[in-house]
């Protein structure tokens, strides 16, 4: 899974995986997550009268009315039926890995609470908690699960009506928003919104840590330009055949993949090589298959 082969990277793991080793690092990153969830909800956003998004906020609304209902226990009960949901419309390895991330916050989030000190202002403990949150949660994306509650209603929503996921959990969480408004005032639920936007963007930093983008290069030099590339970049290119509309004149067109951060070179490297070289550039989700190139 080319995810997990990421993530291997990003700590230095290396060589081949056997399966057994693979979903002990999945389980193994679930339950850190968890546990960075669980000192979110406990040390920062709780205090705080601030929510986090979705079930885990109506879970702290419980559990401020009725002290001995746990935030976790409230979060494993209110899941139960979301995950037989899932399980019937989601991929069996993707709700398995939901599975423990939901047994696993339950268990910590009753449980664990840190003791160190902490910022007195709201501001503050709304981004820190929220920030703590979104790594749990894109920590769980990034190896294949979810942490539950809209998680899975925004996907067999989509699954089901073709509806973006996006505004599925905003609706959810705009819902949050106003919960904790009327229940811990105004001035809490603004700082609930501070906390699900820092999530939000951390989530997103994480699905994204290192962009992708593919090049389109139209040159009169494919060739000369595709082997500065491999030398310079090391990146592997697709040259294809076409010819101007306008000039009538036969072009190359490479397609190169690379991170955002080689643009420059690549401008660099073509302008200097085709100073008519035509080049655009496109945002890239996701690229699977070889990345960088072989060495020689």
């Amino acid at each position: 899974m080319r995810v997990y082969e990421d993530m291997r990277r990003m700590v230095g793991m290396r060589g081949a995986s056997h399966p057994v080793l693979d979903w002990t690092w999945r389980i193994a990153v679930i339950l850190f997550s968890d546990l960075v969830g669980a000192v979110a909800v406990n040390n920062f956003l709780t205090p705080a009268h601030i929510l986090a998004g979705g079930v885990t906020g109506v879970a702290q609304i419980l559990h401020h009315y009725a002290p001995a209902l746990g935030v976790g226990t409230m979060y494993f009960v209110f899941n139960i039926p979301l995950f037989i949901l899932g399980y019937r419309y989601l991929g069996r390895r993707f709700i398995f890995q939901t599975g423990i991330a939901i047994l696993g916050f339950s268990a910590l989030a009753d449980f664990v609470r840190l003791h160190f000190a902490t910022p007195t202002d709201p501001l503050l403990m709304g981004l820190y908690g929220g920030v703590l949150t979104g790594l749990s949660s894109g920590l769980v994306i990034r190896v294949g699960g979810s942490m539950g509650g809209t998680d899975i209603v925004s996907l067999v929503v989509h699954r089901l009506t073709g509806r973006n996921i996006g505004s599925v959990s905003f609706v959810m969480n705009a819902a949050i928003v106003l919960l904790s408004m009327l229940v811990f005032g105004v001035p809490a639920g603004l700082y609930t919104l501070v906390s699900m936007y820092a999530a939000s963007r951390v989530v997103s930093g994480l699905m994204h840590f290192q962009q992708r983008k593919t090049a389109l290069i139209v040159t009169s030099k494919p060739s000369e330009v595709a082997s500065a590339i491999g030398q310079r970049l090391v990146r592997g290119s697709t040259v294809m055949r076409a010819y101007g509309a306008y000039t009538q004149r036969e072009r190359g067109v490479l397609l190169c993949a690379m991170t955002h951060l080689e643009i420059a070179d690549l401008k660099e490297i073509v302008q200097s090589l085709d100073p008519d070289a035509f080049i655009t550039i496109l945002d890239t989700t996701e690229v699977i298959g070889r990345f960088r190139q072989s060495a020689p």
